[in-house]
């Protein structure tokens, strides 16, 4: 208990969703330290859904988070989360780091959904994602992080963050992302413009029609600025703003649009979002 406490807590969790007759199972769930799930629940007959529940009292420097996910074959996947991961102040120069690997095989879906992060000042973290797809992969997935908390004026007045985000396709990449963040980037016309939360949103095997409506919802404001590109089949939406649910409430608008288009399934809201 000791070293945990003085070094952080190391959390690992892998998943492997696979396919039997119409219904997705988990096939592999392993997990070490506060890193874990959910039962899996069938509000969509054979689609999995899943919760995912990161460690309670949140993400200090010297946490060490790995979150692994494989779908298979003909299988289908949906993972949000309860609430928001809570990224607090590092003590010294320790970081924390969180490392997200999701592998989609061929004629399988996957929907990443999960509430924003929260990332206090002080903080030193190291984000990756990864999607590996293969075939025809199906994928919605975002990410929103708010830097402070806007909400009582709270900015991110210290602290280093380095994200990298990256999307791949039978081995060939499609976007790869890296951002670093201190407190002179948040200001920086090419950064973040001053605007303390920012999301990104993929869609893959997107069409003309799905990108066409995906403009339609675009807006500009005071509080909210929007943009989307086309890369090959994948859909990617940015957004800067300065409150947290004008992104969860666009992307959440947007993903319940598009998934009849691309997943041939109407919108089915997690129940978890309405508590």
């Amino acid at each position: 208990m000791s070293n945990n406490i003085q070094q952080g807590w190391i959390a690992e969790l892998e998943l492997n969703f696979s396919a039997s007759r119409s219904k997705t199972f988990l096939s592999k769930r392993k997990h070490i330290g506060p890193l874990t799930i959910q039962r899996p629940f069938y509000p969509e007959e054979g689609l999995c859904h899943l919760y995912l529940l990161h460690p309670p009292g949140g993400v200090v420097g010297g946490d060490q988070l790995s979150i692994g996910v494989k779908t298979d074959s003909d299988s289908s996947a949906l993972i949000t989360n309860p609430g928001a991961t809570k990224i607090y102040r590092s003590n010294g120069h320790k970081r924390s780091t969180i490392n997200q690997n999701f592998t989609v095989s061929n004629n399988s879906s996957l929907e990443w959904l999960p509430m924003e992060t929260i990332i206090f000042p002080g903080a030193r973290s190291k984000f990756s994602t990864s999607f590996s797809l293969s075939g025809n992969a199906r994928v919605a997935a975002w990410e929103i992080h708010c830097l402070g908390r806007p909400v009582i004026n709270e900015s991110f007045s210290s602290g280093k963050l380095e994200f990298s985000f990256e999307l791949w396709r039978d081995e060939s990449p499609i976007l790869l992302d890296k951002l670093i963040i201190d407190k002179s980037e948040l200001e920086n016309a090419v950064g973040l413009r001053g605007y303390p939360v920012f999301g990104t949103f993929i869609i893959s095997n997107s069409s003309n029609e799905v990108l066409d409506l995906v403009r339609t919802k675009l807006f500009e404001s005071d509080d909210c600025v929007y943009g989307a590109t086309q890369i090959e089949d994948i859909i990617i939406i940015r957004c800067l703003s300065r409150r947290t649910h004008l992104v969860q409430d666009f992307f959440r608008e947007v993903w319940q649009r598009i998934r009849p288009l691309v997943f041939d399934r109407e919108a089915s809201i997690p129940r978890i979002w309405a508590t």
